[in-house]
């Protein structure tokens, strides 16, 4: 019998039949390959042909062992990947500090996992890896986004705080002020009431007789702020709208003002804090 084989893509022969055989046994050919004799209707492997059964040679259990253990190897995902995209799943959930603390591992399992597999073939999980790097990155980037969110949201509930008790310490002060003019006008003493009516020259003055006479002490002006607070050289007889207190907030955004009828408020920087139209403008002391 004469045998044409088809091996690699080239058609070869035709042979004789022991000489097919030779080949087979020298491993030049393989049992795979195909074959055509004559009066055929089709190519067949060559391990399907009677006439070469003694020159086919079985493959070994080794070769099979090697190859189920080179899939094995293949299919392998890399454990640092998978800890990867689990970390930032969970810094995306936790969002805000947790998910910063999160994401961080995620993205360092991200990269060592993508760099072992880069360098080792037999290794998967690259595409789990870049998710867990993206991930890890989202969840990182959530804490600067909230606190450049909340941020402003804070600054300016602090500032809001700090005008409300710096108005509360300019009504303990009128309230002390107050006082000194009721005793003034009931003594008949030109020496207490408001700083125009006393003949007050600066807010040392101010302070002095507030102390001296014991409305305040001076550890409660230095606890209410009274440095902080520019006082108007307002009299007894000045309408209760006068402006009588004033301070600005530290970011200079704010402005606190007390009238000298008892009249407390907040205004933005800018506004008209003076009153009524057109503003009467007092000297304040120094």
């Amino acid at each position: 019998m004469q045998i044409t084989i088809h091996s690699k893509g080239i058609q070869q022969g035709p042979f004789p039949a022991e000489q097919v055989k030779q080949l087979l046994q020298s491993r030049k050919i393989s049992p795979t390959d195909l074959g055509w004799a004559p009066g055929m209707a089709e190519w067949k492997p060559l391990s399907t042909f009677v006439e070469l059964q003694g020159g086919v040679t079985p493959p070994t259990m080794s070769s099979f062992k090697s190859s189920a253990s080179v899939s094995s190897a293949t299919s392998r995902t890399e454990p640092l990947a998978i800890w990867s995209l689990v970390l930032g799943i969970v810094s995306l959930v936790g969002c805000s500090v947790g998910g910063f603390l999160v994401g961080i591992p995620a993205v360092i399992c991200g990269h060592l996992g993508r760099s072992k597999i880069r360098k080792d073939s037999q290794l998967s999980g690259a595409g789990l890896a870049l998710a867990g790097l993206i991930t890890g990155y989202l969840g990182i980037a959530t804490l600067p986004l909230l606190a450049a969110i909340a941020l402003p949201a804070i600054t300016g509930a602090l500032e809001r705080g700090k005008a409300t008790q710096t108005l509360n310490n300019m009504k303990m002060i009128h309230l002390a002020v107050q006082q000194a003019q009721l005793d003034g006008t009931t003594m008949g003493s030109s020496e207490l009431g408001f700083p125009a009516t006393a003949k007050l020259k600066s807010k040392a003055d101010l302070k002095a007789m507030l102390v001296s006479n014991e409305y305040l002490t001076a550890d409660d002006l230095d606890h209410l702020g009274f440095e902080e607070i520019s006082v108007a050289n307002v009299s007894d007889e000045d309408p209760g709208d006068t402006l009588f207190l004033r301070a600005t907030s530290p970011s200079g955004k704010t402005v606190i003002v007390f009238r000298k009828g008892g009249d407390g408020a907040i205004y933005r920087t800018g506004q008209n804090v003076y009153a009524p139209d057109p503003p009467r403008t007092p000297a304040f002391l120094d």
